[in-house]
């Protein structure tokens, strides 16, 4: 029994400790539970709240955005998660608190999945402990979740998809898992950033890992788990990439973090989110914030020395990715080299790579820790309540180092509104674009977010918001009805002619009477005749039918592998 005991304890004691380090970090933000944060909080708070009315009010699937920039893309867009699990905390508690509460699990998850990956490399369980709460931990996800970086909170699927594949190394059916790690980041808001970086951390740990252990195998299972993912989240993935692929997200090729960041971003107690170094930079200090614990370098050292050959791979890593967030500072950086290849060609804010510091920081500390505790002349239990001591430390200052930038949330309380059952566009502001959507108001103007193309509607000399427009021949317009992926009009027209539409053009938008649509600066533009009465446009994301079928038979596929004995065999042999 004892023994049985212990065995518990140790299985559910981390998780235990994960939830509550998770809910200290999410504190101030869930005492702030009615409020929307600084930065792009209000966006974000937006783009989740509008796919939630979209399903719960106009019982529609949420393909369609017509509340920022006179309408753009929703389902498509690579930071709007509408079939992540996270989009059913949107659905219970609304954007507002649902969105703290995706940061809650995030953190959860981070954590927990750290501590594995760290147990799974041979680090010991206080050590794992280490690895989890310095890199999850770290300043740099607190300010970027202060800042209302909401997509970064899928960074939290990173360390699980690098344990589970070390974990095919074991069993090759631990494939399905890491496929689904990358498929939680594409489904959800995380189809751009973490699964791109994601993508090229894990490869290059994998292929260093793979060398240094003579396991050529796990090259093969992290190629194969990508594409599964990238299958699994089709659905997703094609109507993205389909749509990227006409409008570029624009990177900033030369963009470089200045020299005189470093030290302050690293090793200053001083992380305000606010922050300014007096010099142009282009970002906010959220975008170089990745607080690192001089005990942590002291440990890393330590750890260099002792156990350089277990160490090597991540004092690679962390020097690649150092390199690598320093930016354009020469013709031949590594930032300007990558900009070449697809996908990093859209990247900007180089400093963002130095999560990856912080992580190859933690892993060598967390070595240096197990190999210098066994030469520690005390007794076991004053190593372990020293090392507890330590973890504690560092996490405590983490915390308190970011505390300031999360209690920024408190910057906006939204005042309640009345809901209008008619729809319509006005000029706004990108201020009160949420305090806009409540009232269902479309805002002309509205935040920059990457893949959304600028501003379009009807406006006249006198800033005048029109929701459509005769430009050929005469129509009376006797009423229309706009949500989110449908607008209906009743019109006489007096004669053939022309109607512009206060509905911004993208592919995806046709008429139900597959009568021809077409663009008019920008706009969805429509020819009507004498004897039309009714005009009603639909609007349905391009390649969503193809997308899901290819995930249905990924999903049938993997189950088939999984379950079934002889069609696993095969899948096995092409691991082997």
């Amino acid at each position: 029994m004892p023994k049985k005991s212990e065995h518990n304890t140790a299985k559910y004691a981390p998780p235990a400790i994960f939830f509550l380090v998770s809910l200290v970090f999410t504190l101030p933000f869930l005492l702030k539970w009615g409020y929307i944060g600084v930065g792009d909080w209000e966006l974000f708070t937006v783009m989740a709240a509008v796919p939630e009315r979209t399903v719960l009010h106009f019982h529609q699937f949420p393909f369609w955005n017509p509340y920022l920039g006179g309408g753009n893309i929703l389902f498509a867009h690579p930071e709007v998660g509408i079939l992540s699990p996270f989009f059913l905390l949107i659905l219970i508690f609304g954007a507002v608190g649902g969105l703290k509460l995706q940061v809650l699990i995030a953190y959860f998850v981070g954590f927990y999945g750290s501590y594995l990956m760290a147990r799974r490399l041979g680090i010991s369980n206080i050590g794992s402990y280490l690895v989890s709460f310095v890199y999850f931990g770290s300043s740099y996800f607190a300010l970027h979740f202060s800042i209302g970086h909401i997509p970064f909170t899928h960074f939290c699927f990173l360390p699980w998809f690098v344990y589970f594949i070390l974990k095919t190394g074991d069993n090759w059916k631990y494939i399905f898992a890491a496929a689904l790690s990358i498929a939680l980041i594409i489904i959800g808001n995380g189809a751009a950033v973490p699964f791109l970086y994601t993508s090229f951390f894990s490869g290059l740990f994998v292929i260093l890992y793979a060398i240094d252990t003579k396991n050529i195998r796990l090259i093969k299972s992290y190629i194969i788990a990508i594409i599964l993912g990238v299958l699994l989240a089709a659905v997703k993935f094609i109507p993205m990439y389909h749509y990227l692929s006409q409008n570029q997200w624009a990177g900033m090729a030369q963009d470089t973090t200045p020299l005189k960041f470093i030290l302050p971003a690293f090793f200053s107690f001083d992380q305000a989110i606010f922050r300014t170094m007096k010099t142009a930079e282009h970002w906010g200090w959220h975008e170089y914030s990745a607080y690192i614990s001089p005990l942590i370098i002291i440990l890393a050292v330590i750890g260099l020395i002792y156990a350089f050959r277990k160490n090597r791979i991540w004092l690679i890593l962390g020097a690649f990715f150092f390199i690598f967030g320093l930016g354009h500072f020469s013709d031949f950086s590594l930032w300007g080299l990558m900009h070449h290849f697809p996908g990093f060609s859209s990247i900007r804010s180089p400093a963002r790579a130095f999560q990856f510091v912080v992580l190859a920081a933690a892993v060598m500390a967390a070595i240096g820790l197990d190999n210098i505790l066994p030469k520690l002349k005390i007794t076991e239990s004053a190593k372990q309540y020293s090392s507890i001591g330590l973890i504690v430390l560092i996490s405590g200052v983490n915390f308190f180092i970011s505390l300031p930038a999360m209690q920024s949330i408190a910057n906006k309380k939204p005042k309640k509104a009345v809901f209008s059952e008619e729809f319509r566009h006005v000029i706004g502001s990108k201020f009160e674009i949420y305090d806009l959507f409540q009232k269902n108001r479309g805002s002309l103007m509205a935040p920059w977010l990457s893949a959304y193309k600028d501003s379009r509607g009807i406006v006249t000399e006198n800033n005048d918001v029109f929701m459509e427009y005769v430009i050929q021949g005469q129509a009376d317009i006797l009423r229309h009805r706009y949500t989110p992926n449908r607008v209906d009009y009743e019109l006489t027209p007096k004669g053939s002619g022309a109607m512009v539409f206060g509905i911004g053009y993208d592919e995806g938008w046709f008429a139900a009477d597959g009568r021809r649509l077409y663009e008019t600066n920008g706009l969805v533009t429509a020819d009507f005749n004498s004897g039309d009465k009714h005009i009603t446009l639909q609007y349905r994301t391009p390649y969503f039918y193809l997308g899901l079928i290819v995930s249905l038979l990924a999903i049938a596929g993997c189950l088939s592998a999984y379950i079934n004995k002889n069609f696993g065999k095969r899948f096995k042999a092409i691991l082997e």
